[in-house]
């Protein structure tokens, strides 16, 4: 087979096999979290989501749904969200970037029924050329099910990549709305849920899609299986997903097209909230087997026995926290121990170090404020003991630590604070400043990003935040910004305004900090060297 170059290379040589399905877009979700209810008049439903393909040219799609889904939180990754009946689909399309749409068939025709809690059905397209490299592809998936039955999904649309979630009372209706490409129905993509995570009757609907997407074309570079939990890519939502649907550090480092290092195409298997302890094991009301089944049959079925990945990327562990450091760490090896038993002793195996976990006293704007609980202490506590045995550990081949990415050089046990994303001040102030007109357009410095949530100090000694959806150059150095939130705030004049680091994951008073949002995410994505890379081959 040819051996791939890649400019400037400075890696092993890229051994091609483009007969073997390899995972082929980024922004793929599980479906799980919680069910929904169909609805009177809303229970022929259709998404429409956009996809990143690899970073050489693919065909011969293979995109498997799945009628089952996966805890969020709790005992996740335990795949027990179940709808209470089968999920019907009525058809599956290709969206092509050039505009044409090519059906998904399975076994050769439009429908499908995926068993609800085990079922996984295959849907096939073969395009009538390969898809350019770095292309934008679309999946349409129109479905249906009974008025009251409960159904699963896995996506939160992406408004500004041009994503849409439809509901109808008929398969004729859902489809008009699609070929005319019309606005999403409100009820499955309200504007008060935009961009929230929370259940069923708090946050953004979940719109069914495809489980995984493979495709042939490899080109021999190195393909992670992820084991992973919310720190993938949360607390990003949807807002402030990147041109090719990424979210959070790891998808967005390892999609980097980086000239000597290459794109990386993740398999990803975990979840938000997922348990090293809990995965690939138990059975009925504990599974957690499902999602490897499948990827094990495009392994026996598709591929003869390859597997469709080759090497394994270990980012889980956070979830298994203990105050007894043995403990904690020995959760997160029986996991590895579980992925050798199933893939053979030789699986080469990467493991990353883990991330400390703040407290604060003024919702993370300062560093001032933060406090790291023993347990979380990379430097002095627990957390450092854990990270030591992640590096000594025998089962990794290789190691990325990565613990000083993420934390800062002032303080290494800390994660930044707002403090440390100053973006200089609010422009005169926003709305009527009568505390009851609402607002949402503010004037700001211009190249604030999409997504990014901000910090302003409205009142002296008093904050509030944005997150910003959209922004219009005004071409003198500052920019209108349409925000997500709508209040009534009195802002002074010349606010002074901040990125905001960290997302407030619980409490008030004091609150606990988490996940990274949109400015901490990309200052350690550009704090992780892409020549770590190299740790993906074996030595």
């Amino acid at each position: 087979m040819p051996v791939v170059p890649v400019n400037g290379s400075g890696h092993p040589p890229w051994i091609a096999d483009t007969n073997r399905y390899m995972p082929a877009a980024t922004r793929v979700e599980w479906p799980g979290g919680f069910t929904q209810t169909y609805a009177a008049g809303l229970n022929y439903q259709a998404s429409e989501l956009y996809f990143g393909s690899p970073d050489y040219p693919t065909n011969s799609f293979l995109i498997p749904f799945v009628g089952f889904g996966v805890q969020q939180g709790n005992n996740s990754p335990q795949e027990t969200i179940n709808p209470n009946a089968d999920m019907l689909i009525d058809e599956v399309f290709f969206l092509h970037p050039d505009g044409s749409e090519y059906p998904v068939l399975f076994g050769g025709l439009a429908a499908a029924t995926a068993t609800a809690a085990t079922g996984i059905v295959w849907g096939q397209v073969m395009l009538p050329a390969a898809l350019p490299r770095r292309s934008i592809f679309g999946i349409r998936t129109v479905w249906h099910g009974t008025v009251g039955n409960t159904y699963i999904g896995g996506y939160r649309v992406q408004r500004h990549r041009g994503e849409k979630y439809w509901a109808a009372g008929d398969l004729a209706s859902v489809r008009a709305l699609a070929a005319a490409d019309a606005p999403s129905t409100p009820d499955r993509d309200p504007d008060g849920f935009y961009n929230t995570v929370g259940n069923v009757s708090n946050s953004q609907p979940l719109a069914y899609g495809p489980a995984l997407i493979f495709a042939k074309g490899w080109d021999g570079r190195p393909v992670p299986l992820v084991l992973s939990d919310s720190l993938v890519e949360r607390q990003e939502i949807a807002a402030s997903a990147d041109a090719r649907g990424n979210m959070g550090v790891w998808r967005r480092w390892l999609d980097v097209p980086d000239p000597v290092w290459g794109e990386t195409m993740p398999l990803i298997m975990g979840v938000p909230g997922a348990k090293s302890q809990l995965e690939l094991t138990g059975s009925g009301s504990t599974i957690a087997t499902l999602r490897w089944g499948l990827i094990d049959i495009v392994k026996n079925t598709y591929n003869g026995g390859l597997n469709p990945w080759t090497f394994v990327f270990d980012q889980s562990g956070r979830n298994d926290n203990n105050a007894t450091a043995s403990t904690w760490a020995n959760f997160k090896f029986g996991l590895i121990d579980r992925v050798k038993t199933r893939y053979g002793a030789g699986t080469h195996v990467v493991g990353l170090t883990l991330w400390p976990t703040m407290t604060s006293t003024d919702g993370g704007r300062t560093a001032a404020a933060y406090s790291v609980p023993i347990l979380w202490n990379g430097v002095s506590g627990t957390l450092k003991a854990v990270n030591d045995a992640i590096k000594a550990s025998s089962r990794y081949a290789r190691v990325i630590d990565v613990f000083g990415a993420f934390t800062t050089d002032a303080d290494p046990s800390k994660a930044p604070a707002s403090e440390m994303f100053p973006l200089g001040k609010v422009i005169g102030h926003p709305g009527n400043q009568d505390g009851v007109t609402t607002w949402d357009t503010i004037k700001m410095p211009s190249g604030i990003p999409r997504g990014a949530v901000v910090i302003f100090e409205y009142q002296p000694g008093l904050w509030a935040g944005r997150t910003v959806l959209s922004e219009v150059v005004n071409g003198d150095g500052t920019s209108n910004y349409k925000v997500l939130e709508i209040f009534a705030t009195n802002v002074q004049d010349n606010a002074t305004l901040y990125g905001k680091a960290m997302n407030l994951d619980s409490g008030t008073g004091t609150t606990t900090h988490v996940h990274p949002l949109l400015y901490t995410i990309l200052r350690t994505v550009s704090r992780i060297p892409q020549s770590e890379k190299m740790k993906f081959y074996p030595a």
